[in-house]
């Protein structure tokens, strides 16, 4: 299930990204070192979801569940900072805190496989 949600956060965050690149260069009056930062964090944010996501295919990198659970409680705060009004619908909000509660459950559920061991007959398949 985490690798599912994680999948669709990869393909939104690419939509996003696509987005975002052209409506940076449709906004020329604002200043480009906003510009930038903007996409360069964006980029940044899509590029850990995707690390995260080859590390939970593999089913071999531990550490892919702690990146996921990191993903999901700033995702949660994003969502909750949109819900205050300032940035974007209340509906996007939910949306975000939603998948933020589900990715973190999904991330907290998720179990990394352990190698057998040669000789172990706990372990064998």
């Amino acid at each position: 299930m985490l690798t599912l949600i994680l999948i669709c956060e990869g393909l939104g965050g690419a939509a996003l990204l696509w987005v975002t690149i052209q409506s940076s260069f449709a906004a020329a009056d604002e200043p480009l070192a906003q510009r930038l930062s903007i996409l360069i964090a964006l980029l940044l944010a899509w590029i850990w979801v995707c690390a995260t996501l080859a590390g939970a295919l593999s089913k071999r990198a531990p550490w892919a569940r702690g990146s996921a659970l990191t993903i999901h409680v700033l995702l949660f705060a994003a969502g909750t900072g949109v819900l205050q009004g300032i940035l974007g619908d209340p509906l996007l909000g939910w949306a975000l805190v939603l998948l933020a509660l589900v990715g973190f459950f999904a991330a907290v559920l998720a179990r990394p496989t352990v190698p057998a061991a040669p000789g172990d007959p706990d372990r064998e398949t």
